[in-house]
């Protein structure tokens, strides 16, 4: 029996989902927790900062390095996202 279209689609976002978590499991802990929080959660920078207790420039810094970082990441693994 072949598989649906739909069950090949969640498969894929599951891997997807998978690879993003491998490379964020291979970033600094500060630069993941500024993108987990600010993107993933969908959370203001400001509130992020205010609960870490830095400045909303540092989160703003972090969030920048560590989307470079990632990025850097999943260029190694040759993510097709």
């Amino acid at each position: 029996m072949e598989p649906t279209r739909g069950a090949e689609d969640a498969a894929e976002e599951s891997l997807r989902s998978w690879e993003m978590e491998e490379a964020l499991r291979r970033i600094g802990p500060q630069h993941r927790h500024a993108i987990v929080e600010t993107y993933y959660r969908d959370r203001p920078c400001a509130e992020v900062a205010a609960e870490a207790g830095v400045p909303v420039g540092t989160m703003r810094s972090r969030l920048y390095y560590g989307l470079k970082a990632l990025r850097l990441v999943l260029e190694e693994r040759e993510w097709a996202g």
